[in-house]
């Protein structure tokens, strides 16, 4: 909005280097959130799954905790990484707030797809972006999930966090994306 990408981008530091500092940065900030997340959720479990006259009806392990904190960490990568795509396209802080808000509408969205499913997702929902974290989690809290599928969402939300790193770094290589302004 000040202009200062463009004195940033005229500098001697290569854009991808300047892309991948934006990201980092981004991370940083969204990782602290999601951990605050994660420790909240599962603080909250026990809490949430119900207690009979003090006794936990439910009980989640060490490594249940663990799958949840991974999953949510390797989502809030891949969104970060998303938002970022999607606000190197805006000309304005107002601009980019309105273009991530279709996006955040259809994560909620896809959020609620449990809720309508008929039971164990099919493994090729695992390799699908936003929609495998969704059924991992609810696997999770179900006590449904597979460690195969939490591993193949876990890994397809680092990959896909990749490539929108790559791609990311080629928009800021690209004069008509950032100067279109």
């Amino acid at each position: 909005e000040r202009g200062t990408i463009a004195t940033l981008l005229i500098t001697p530091a290569k854009r991808g280097s300047s892309a991948l500092g934006k990201i980092t940065a981004l991370s940083v900030i969204a990782l602290v959130a999601g951990a605050s997340s994660a420790i909240g959720s599962i603080l909250s479990l026990p809490k949430l799954m119900g207690a009979a006259a003090g006794e936990l009806t439910v009980t989640y392990g060490a490594e249940d905790y663990v799958l949840l904190g991974v999953v949510i960490l390797s989502t809030v990568l891949q969104l970060i990484t998303l938002i970022s795509i999607v606000s190197a396209f805006a000309r304005s802080i107002k601009e980019a707030s309105t273009a991530v808000a279709p996006l955040m509408v259809v994560v909620m969205l896809i959020s609620l797809l449990p809720m309508f499913g008929s039971g164990e997702a099919s493994p090729g929902v695992f390799f699908i972006p936003l929609y495998n974290s969704v059924q991992s989690i609810h696997g999770i809290f179900s006590f449904t999930y597979q460690p195969l599928q939490i591993g193949i969402t876990i890994a397809v939300n680092l990959i896909s966090a990749g490539l929108f790193t790559w791609l990311l770094t080629r928009m800021f290589n690209n004069e008509k994306v950032m100067f279109s302004k």
